[in-house]
Protein backbone atom coordinates (compact mmCIF):
# COMPACT_ATOMS: atom_id res chain seq x y z
CA UNK A 1 0.00 0.00 0.00
CA UNK A 2 3.14 2.11 0.70
CA UNK A 3 4.18 1.75 -2.54
CA UNK A 4 0.68 2.69 -4.45
CA UNK A 5 1.19 5.85 -2.42
CA UNK A 6 4.58 6.86 -3.17
CA UNK A 7 4.98 5.26 -6.46
CA UNK A 8 1.21 5.68 -7.86
CA UNK A 9 1.45 8.47 -10.13
CA UNK A 10 4.69 7.42 -12.21
CA UNK A 11 5.30 4.88 -14.76
CA UNK A 12 5.20 2.03 -12.86
CA UNK A 13 1.39 2.57 -11.00
CA UNK A 14 -0.56 0.79 -12.51
CA UNK A 15 1.74 -2.45 -11.78
CA UNK A 16 1.83 -1.30 -8.11
CA UNK A 17 -1.86 -0.86 -7.83
CA UNK A 18 -2.95 -4.50 -9.30
CA UNK A 19 0.09 -6.02 -6.64
CA UNK A 20 -2.12 -4.13 -3.72
CA UNK A 21 -5.72 -5.13 -5.11
CA UNK A 22 -4.21 -8.70 -6.06
CA UNK A 23 -2.89 -9.01 -1.88
CA UNK A 24 -6.65 -7.07 -0.71
CA UNK A 25 -8.39 -10.09 -2.07
CA UNK A 26 -7.47 -11.90 0.58
CA UNK A 27 -7.97 -8.90 3.69
CA UNK A 28 -11.24 -9.07 5.59
CA UNK A 29 -13.94 -6.70 3.58
CA UNK A 30 -13.79 -2.99 5.66
CA UNK A 31 -9.93 -3.27 4.96
CA UNK A 32 -10.01 -4.74 0.69
CA UNK A 33 -12.35 -2.08 0.49
CA UNK A 34 -9.99 0.68 2.18
CA UNK A 35 -6.88 -0.52 0.22
CA UNK A 36 -9.07 -0.43 -3.27
CA UNK A 37 -10.20 3.45 -2.33
CA UNK A 38 -6.26 4.16 -1.49
CA UNK A 39 -5.16 2.44 -4.70
CA UNK A 40 -7.68 4.34 -7.01
CA UNK A 41 -7.01 7.68 -4.80
CA UNK A 42 -3.16 7.44 -5.22
CA UNK A 43 -3.07 6.65 -8.46
CA UNK A 44 -2.75 9.55 -11.21
CA UNK A 45 -5.31 9.49 -13.38
CA UNK A 46 -3.88 7.77 -16.60
CA UNK A 47 -2.61 4.70 -14.46
CA UNK A 48 -6.40 4.45 -12.74
CA UNK A 49 -7.44 4.42 -16.56
CA UNK A 50 -4.89 2.00 -17.10
CA UNK A 51 -5.31 -0.32 -14.76
CA UNK A 52 -9.62 -0.18 -14.73
CA UNK A 53 -8.88 -1.60 -18.62
CA UNK A 54 -6.37 -4.33 -17.00
CA UNK A 55 -9.10 -4.99 -14.75
CA UNK A 56 -12.17 -5.29 -17.25
CA UNK A 57 -10.06 -7.39 -19.34
CA UNK A 58 -9.58 -9.72 -17.25
CA UNK A 59 -13.02 -10.38 -16.22
CA UNK A 60 -12.28 -8.66 -12.68
CA UNK A 61 -15.47 -8.53 -10.53
CA UNK A 62 -15.48 -5.95 -7.90
CA UNK A 63 -16.75 -7.99 -4.48
CA UNK A 64 -17.93 -4.82 -2.49
CA UNK A 65 -21.78 -3.41 -3.62
CA UNK A 66 -19.82 -0.04 -2.48
CA UNK A 67 -17.14 -0.94 -5.65
CA UNK A 68 -19.47 -2.49 -8.07
CA UNK A 69 -21.80 0.47 -7.49
CA UNK A 70 -18.67 3.02 -7.93
CA UNK A 71 -17.32 1.58 -10.98
CA UNK A 72 -20.91 1.21 -12.37
CA UNK A 73 -21.45 4.78 -12.36
CA UNK A 74 -18.17 6.05 -13.61
CA UNK A 75 -18.95 3.69 -16.75
CA UNK A 76 -22.02 4.88 -17.07
CA UNK A 77 -20.78 8.97 -16.92
CA UNK A 78 -18.20 7.72 -19.57
CA UNK A 79 -20.88 6.08 -21.39
CA UNK A 80 -22.78 9.60 -21.37
CA UNK A 81 -20.10 12.01 -22.04
CA UNK A 82 -18.58 10.44 -24.84
CA UNK A 83 -22.43 9.87 -26.35
CA UNK A 84 -22.90 13.55 -26.06
CA UNK A 85 -19.10 13.94 -27.96
CA UNK A 86 -20.35 11.65 -30.49
CA UNK A 87 -23.35 13.99 -30.93
CA UNK A 88 -21.84 16.97 -31.45
CA UNK A 89 -19.24 15.59 -33.43
CA UNK A 90 -22.13 14.47 -35.60
CA UNK A 91 -23.37 17.76 -35.48
CA UNK A 92 -20.34 19.50 -36.22
CA UNK A 93 -19.55 17.15 -39.41
CA UNK A 94 -23.15 18.30 -40.82
CA UNK A 95 -22.56 21.58 -40.70
CA UNK A 96 -19.25 21.12 -41.78
CA UNK A 97 -20.82 19.45 -45.21
CA UNK A 98 -23.46 22.00 -45.48
CA UNK A 99 -21.38 25.03 -45.05
CA UNK A 100 -19.05 23.29 -47.81
CA UNK A 101 -22.21 22.77 -50.20
CA UNK A 102 -23.54 26.07 -49.63
CA UNK A 103 -20.47 27.91 -50.79
CA UNK A 104 -19.85 25.65 -53.32
CA UNK A 105 -23.30 26.13 -54.66
CA UNK A 106 -22.80 30.49 -54.51
CA UNK A 107 -20.00 29.64 -56.63
CA UNK A 108 -17.11 30.45 -54.20
CA UNK A 109 -13.88 29.05 -54.75
CA UNK A 110 -12.12 28.12 -51.57
CA UNK A 111 -8.33 27.46 -50.92
CA UNK A 112 -7.04 24.08 -49.64
CA UNK A 113 -6.11 26.28 -46.36
CA UNK A 114 -9.37 27.63 -46.17
CA UNK A 115 -11.44 23.88 -47.14
CA UNK A 116 -8.73 22.35 -43.83
CA UNK A 117 -9.70 25.58 -41.51
CA UNK A 118 -13.60 24.44 -42.02
CA UNK A 119 -12.73 20.53 -41.88
CA UNK A 120 -10.67 21.07 -38.93
CA UNK A 121 -13.20 23.78 -36.81
CA UNK A 122 -15.17 22.03 -34.17
CA UNK A 123 -17.14 25.05 -32.64
CA UNK A 124 -20.61 24.60 -33.32
CA UNK A 125 -21.48 28.07 -32.49
CA UNK A 126 -19.05 29.32 -35.08
CA UNK A 127 -19.91 26.78 -37.68
CA UNK A 128 -23.23 27.55 -37.55
CA UNK A 129 -22.70 31.70 -37.84
CA UNK A 130 -20.20 30.76 -40.63
CA UNK A 131 -23.24 28.77 -42.49
CA UNK A 132 -25.75 31.23 -41.89
CA UNK A 133 -23.30 33.92 -43.55
CA UNK A 134 -22.65 31.94 -46.03
CA UNK A 135 -26.37 32.18 -47.29
CA UNK A 136 -25.95 36.00 -47.70
CA UNK A 137 -22.19 36.71 -48.31
CA UNK A 138 -21.02 38.58 -51.39
CA UNK A 139 -17.30 37.02 -50.93
CA UNK A 140 -16.31 33.97 -49.44
CA UNK A 141 -14.12 36.19 -47.13
CA UNK A 142 -17.38 37.78 -45.56
CA UNK A 143 -18.27 34.66 -44.13
CA UNK A 144 -14.92 34.30 -42.16
CA UNK A 145 -14.51 38.07 -40.96
CA UNK A 146 -15.32 37.13 -37.59
CA UNK A 147 -12.87 34.59 -36.89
Amino acid sequence: MLSAIVHGKEEHGTEVGKAVLAVARDLDEERRLLYIDLVFAFLGEDERKKLEEQMARQGYEYQSDFARRYFAEGRAEGRAEGKAEGKAEGQADGLRAALLKVLGVRGFALSPELTRRIEAETSLERLERWLSSAVNAKAASDVFSDA
